[in-house]
C-alpha cells in the first residue's frame, strides 16, 4: 500500500509548498477542522506565517443510524444537507430542525474550549480550509459555506489528499481547492499515512496555544535594483532575523522564469527560516529587469553583477555565500564559476540541462537536485566523472518540476540541508572555565 505522508506534519509540509506556489492574495488565514486537521494545519500555519485558528463542523446524523451522516453543520449555522440520502434515511424537517440546533450547540462548546480566545479575523482575509482528507466531503461544505459566509475574500480549500467524487462537489463551495492528491482509490484517509494516530482534544488545544504564542520574526523583503553596463537587473532580498552579517544563497532562475519562480521562492523562503539571506532577481530580459540585446549570453553577466552586489552588501558574510540555479540558470551558474564571476562556498544545481564535460571540475561543496524520472536524470549520471567532488541526489518519483506530492518539499529539504551544512557557521564552543 503506497503511504504517500509519514505523518499530519509532513502532509502540512507539503500543503504549505503547494500553497505557496499559488501566491494567494494576503493576509492568509489557516483553519484547522478538528482534530486530524488542525494537525495538518498548525504545521502549515508555521510554515507560511499565517494565524491559525479551528472551524468545528458536526455530522448530522440519520434518525436511528447515528454512524450515517446525512449532512453537516457549523457553530454558526451554516448547514450542507445531502438530499439522496435524507428522505430514505427518514430524517424529515422536524428531526433536521432538532438535529441542527442540537449539533450548533455542541460545535460553539467545542469551538469555545479549543479556542475561546485567540480567533482569527476572517473578514478580507483569504482563508484556507484544512482537513487532514476527505472520502466525501459533508463537513468540508459546511465549514466552507461559514466561512464565506463570515466575510472572507477568498475561500480555499486544502487537503492532502481526497476522493475525486468529493472534490467535484466542493469545486462549487471553494474559490481554489489545493489539494496534491486526488485518489478514485481512496476508502480511508488513513490509508495514505504511516502514521495516522488519533489526535485528542488536548493535543488540539496544545497546538492552537503554540500558534498563538509563538513570537514570528518576520523575515525582511527589500526590493532592490542591480545595475551594469546600462542594465538594471530586478531583485528582492530577504534577510533573516537575527544580527548581521548573515549567510547568502543567489539565486539564479531559468529560461522563461523570473525572481517569483514559485519553486525558487519556497526554497528562498525555508533558507530564510533557516537564517540565510536569499537574493532572487530578474535575469535580464525576463521579469522586471531591462533586455541586454545579446540575450542568453547575458546572464553570465548577470549572475556575476549579482554575486558582487549581494557580496557587498553590509548585511551579508560575503565569506559564507551560496548559489543555486535552476534548469538553464544552472548552466550559466556553471560558466560563471568557470569564468571567476562568482566564488560560491557551495552550490546547488537543480536540474540543470547540462552537455558533455560540463560537469567536470566542479569545485567542494556542489550538490545536483535531480528528480528520478526526469530526462536529464541519466545525462546527468553519465556526465559526472568518476571521482567528482560533487553530489547528485535523486528525488525519489519526481520529474523535472518538482511537481509529484511530497517532491518539492524533499528538493526543498534537500537544499537547505546542503546550505546549512556548507554556510552556516558553526556554533562556538562553550567557553573553557577559567
Amino acid at each position: 500500500m503506497n503511504r504517500t505522508f509519514r505523518n499530519r506534519v509532513h502532509a502540512g509540509e507539503v500543503l504549505a509548498g503547494a500553497v505557496r506556489e499559488h501566491r494567494f492574495p494576503e493576509p492568509l488565514v489557516i483553519l484547522g477542522i478538528p482534530r486530524g486537521g488542525v494537525a495538518v494545519a498548525a504545521e502549515m500555519a508555521r510554515r507560511l506565517g499565517a494565524p491559525l485558528g479551528v472551524i468545528v463542523a458536526r455530522k448530522l446524523r440519520a434518525p436511528h443510524q447515528p454512524e450515517l451522516a446525512i449532512g453537516a453543520v457549523t457553530a454558526s449555522g451554516a448547514t450542507y444537507v445531502d438530499q439522496s440520502i435524507v428522505s430514505e434515511a427518514g430524517a424529515d424537517e422536524r428531526y433536521l430542525a432538532r438535529e441542527k440546533e442540537l449539533q450548533v450547540g455542541e460545535a460553539r462548546r467545542r469551538e469555545e474550549a479549543f479556542d475561546g480566545v485567540h480567533r482569527p479575523a476572517l473578514e478580507g482575509a483569504t482563508v484556507v480550509v484544512v482537513d487532514d482528507g476527505i472520502a466525501t466531503g459533508s463537513t468540508a461544505i459546511a465549514a466552507l459555506r461559514s466561512v464565506r459566509g463570515a466575510g472572507a475574500a477568498r475561500v480555499v480549500l486544502a487537503v492532502p489528499v481526497a476522493h475525486p467524487r468529493a472534490i467535484g462537489l466542493l469545486r462549487n463551495e471553494a474559490d481554489d481547492i489545493v489539494c496534491p492528491l486526488v485518489d478514485p482509490g481512496l476508502y480511508a484517509v488513513g490509508q495514505y499515512y504511516l502514521d495516522f494516530r488519533q489526535v485528542e482534544d488536548d493535543e488540539v488545544v496544545r497546538l492552537l496555544r503554540s500558534a498563538h504564542e509563538a513570537d514570528p520574526a518576520p523575515a525582511q523583503r527589500n526590493p532592490a535594483t542591480i545595475r551594469r553596463d546600462g542594465i538594471a537587473l530586478s531583485a528582492v532580498l530577504s534577510l533573516p532575523a537575527g544580527e548581521p552579517p548573515h549567510p547568502c544563497v543567489v539565486f539564479a532562475h531559468g529560461l522563461g522564469s523570473s525572481k517569483e519562480s514559485p519553486r525558487n521562492v519556497v526554497i528562498a523562503e525555508a533558507l530564510v527560516d533557516a537564517g540565510i539571506a536569499a537574493l532572487l532577481f530578474d535575469l535580464s530580459g525576463h521579469g522586471a529587469s531591462s533586455r541586454d540585446p545579446r540575450g542568453d549570453a547575458a546572464f553570465i553577466d548577470d549572475i556575476g553583477a549579482a554575486w558582487s552586489w549581494a557580496a557587498g552588501h553590509p548585511a551579508i558574510d560575503r565569506e559564507r555565500m551560496g548559489i543555486a540555479g535552476s534548469s538553464l540558470g544552472g548552466v550559466a551558474v556553471i560558466e560563471a564559476l568557470r569564468r571567476g564571476f562568482v566564488r560560491p562556498a557551495a552550490m546547488v544545481l537543480r536540474a540543470p540541462p547540462v552537455a558533455p564535460g560540463m560537469l567536470t571540475d566542479l569545485p567542494a561543496g556542489t550538490l545536483i537536485v535531480i528528480g528520478e524520472r526526469d530526462p536529464l536524470a541519466r545525462t546527468i549520471r553519465a556526465t559526472l566523472p568518476p571521482g567528482s567532488s560533487a553530489k547528485i541526489e535523486q528525488v525519489r518519483g519526481a520529474g523535472h518540476l518538482f511537481e509529484e506530492p511530497g517532491a518539492l518539499e524533499e528538493a526543498v529539504r534537500l537544499t537547505v540541508d546542503w546550505f546549512v551544512t556548507n554556510i552556516v557557521p558553526a556554533p562556538s564552543p562553550a567557553a573553557g572555565r577559567g
